[in-house]
């Protein structure tokens, strides 16, 4: 009998016993043993990357079952099982297992209430132990508290160790704590402004369950960044990170080739293994072989919705997570918008990036940008080079589904009612398409005076060309072959815009910044930059695609202000011309 893939299901035993298809990930709990986890093993990965599901795998391995039955029969065939000595620790613990997915509340006090509902959901599922006399009367009330949901936020805050610490009284045995989703309270709290908040409460719920707790085996928490540096961790000299840089657990979370390989076969998927590959594949994990390549993992739940479904798509993006990544490229400099820009078209940037995050530089420090570009799963590394205390890697886009969330986020920055005028911007683009530099022009001058505020320009201005860039360059990436600072004729142009359709217009466009020291007048400065075009035959690229319309345009700026000069030729004939100047 085939079995059905599901790509909705994220417990490891109902997974099971549905009778689903299911990639062998057990040989984690080998590893995690043998990685003396007597400590707080902490593992972000991007999200929908089987965190959830691994850690309901622990929970059902680790976890001595309350009505004396085991689990064993979960991990029949697996890997697993091929380790006599491993399978003796099978339902042998207390497990706590708390998971934070899903918390997206807009309010603290909402998120505090769901933050209760989920220690109270763990504390009903060990309800048992009031009937133990090992347990105190008063610990007998705050559970109950707890459980109904009517304890104070101090209860809470120790809820971990309190539960921890009654369940090693009952057992005799150490529990093992499992904490899913650690840092979703901790991202909806940035996004709507009460980070302080659930940073403070998270850090005692975490330091007084984690930091020298006796009553502890060991504990894994999965999330999707490593949110150390804001105190969260800090306290606690007993926590190993292992995120995507590290060798340890790079091939248990997401899919390797030969794992893909078996989901294409096994479900006779109607496309080539490269065309899956194209799309979904690409993610470097740990340090660089011998030979300099890297462990790379395909998005699991793309694959699984892909094999699911027998179709290619988009899957990975339409799954959330999108607001803190637009806004920290929105909040970009105008240098990082150029490697944005570098990045959708095809050329790898250098970047230091940190496994750490801290949320209040996001906005504000280019490293920590990268950074959590990385390790959200919208970037990865082609090479790299650690250092103490930083990692400086050269960066890409890994797959085809990422390259299509990205130029939609930076589409939905033209679209953000956050700006005081409404920026017409397809219509601008539309002027691109027509051949209609006049038209183009007029409203790229209207757009840049209504949102040099939204672009977070800075002082010189530059941001905003950028971000305009971006948006023509994944706007028309569908009719047109957009590419930047590219060689054609004797130099480098600034900005090519091809056509599919050889019928239809070409544009090269060359900026011109003033400069302080020169003080040319923006309108002498438009023409130079449009004598560059000509002088350099930036148009040769064009030329030998047999587009037979080029439009060629000069333009300055300085800040708010600019010029521009242009001309439409048509096979050898110059056709028309125009300039203006503020």
């Amino acid at each position: 009998m085939v079995k059905k893939i599901e790509f909705s299901l994220s417990d490891f035993k109902e997974l099971i016993e549905s009778n689903c298809y299911y990639v062998d990930k057990s040989m984690f709990i080998h590893e995690l043993l043998n990685n003396n986890p007597r400590s707080v093993t902490i593992i972000p990965r991007p999200r929908r990357f089987g965190k959830t599901l691994n850690m309901t795998m622990l929970k059902y391995f680790f976890e001595k079952p309350l009505d004396g039955s085991s689990n064993a029969h979960l991990f029949e065939g697996l890997a697993i099982t091929q380790y006599p000595e491993i399978m003796e620790k099978q339902g042998k613990y207390p497990v706590i297992f708390i998971t934070f997915k899903g918390i997206k509340s807009p309010t603290w006090d909402e998120c505090y209430k769901e933050l209760r509902t989920a220690v109270s959901v763990e504390f009903k599922h060990h309800a048992y132990i009031l009937q133990n006399e090992m347990v105190s009367d008063a610990d007998k009330k705050i559970i109950i508290d707890i459980i109904e949901k009517k304890a104070d936020i101090h209860d809470y805050k120790y809820a971990l160790a309190l539960l921890s610490t009654v369940l090693y009284k009952v057992y005799g045995t150490k529990p093992i704590i499992l904490i899913d989703e650690y840092d979703a309270p901790m991202q909806a709290g940035f996004e709507f402004k009460y980070y302080n908040e659930i940073k403070n409460f998270m850090y005692s719920f975490f330091c007084a369950g984690l930091k020298d707790n006796n009553n502890l085996e060991f504990a894994v928490i999965t999330g999707i960044l490593r949110v150390a540096k804001d105190s969260l961790f800090s306290g606690m000299n007993n926590s190993a990170n292992y995120s995507l840089l590290n060798d340890t657990y790079a091939d248990k979370f997401g899919f390797t080739h030969d794992e893909v390989v078996a989901i294409h076969d096994y479900f006779t998927l109607p496309f080539d293994i490269d065309e899956i590959k194209r799309w979904y594949n690409g993610y470097s994990v740990g340090s660089a072989k011998e030979d300099g390549t890297f462990t790379t993992i395909y998005n699991p739940w793309s694959i699984i919705e892909c094999a699911s479904i027998k179709k290619m798509g988009p899957f990975w993006i339409n799954t959330g997570g999108h607001f803190l990544i637009q806004e920290a490229m929105f909040h970009a400099s105008a240098a990082d918008k150029q490697d944005l820009i570098d990045l959708l078209d095809g050329r790898p940037v250098t970047k230091t990036i940190n496994d750490t995050i801290i949320f209040n530089d996001i906005y504000r420090d280019s490293t920590t940008m990268w950074s959590f570009l990385v390790f959200t799963g919208y970037l990865t590394w082609s090479s790299r080079n650690d250092r103490v205390g930083k990692t400086v890697a050269q960066l890409a886009v890994p797959n085809f589904e990422v390259i299509d969330s990205l130029q939609n986020m930076i589409l939905a920055w033209f679209k953000d009612e956050r700006c005081e005028h409404k920026i017409k911007f397809e219509e601008m683009v539309s002027g691109i398409r027509d051949g209609a530099p006049k038209t183009f022009l007029t409203l790229f001058r209207d757009n840049v005076l209504a949102s040099m505020s939204y672009f977070d320009l800075g002082l010189d201005g530059e941001s905003v060309y950028q971000a305009f860039t971006l948006g023509i360059l994944v706007s028309l990436s569908d009719t047109h072959e957009v590419t930047t600072n590219r060689e054609s004729g004797t130099g480098r142009y600034d900005l090519c815009i091809i056509p599919h359709d050889q019928t239809k217009a070409g544009t090269i466009i060359e900026f011109k910044k003033y400069d302080t020291e020169t003080e040319e007048p923006l309108d002498v400065l438009a023409a130079q930059a449009l004598a560059q075009i000509k002088e350099k035959k930036y148009t040769t690229v064009m030329r030998a695609r047999n587009i037979n319309k080029i439009v060629k345009i000069g333009l300055a700026f300085n800040k708010k202000v600019m010029a521009w000069e242009f001309e439409v030729q048509e096979g050898d004939e110059v056709v028309r011309r125009g300039a203006y100047a503020d």
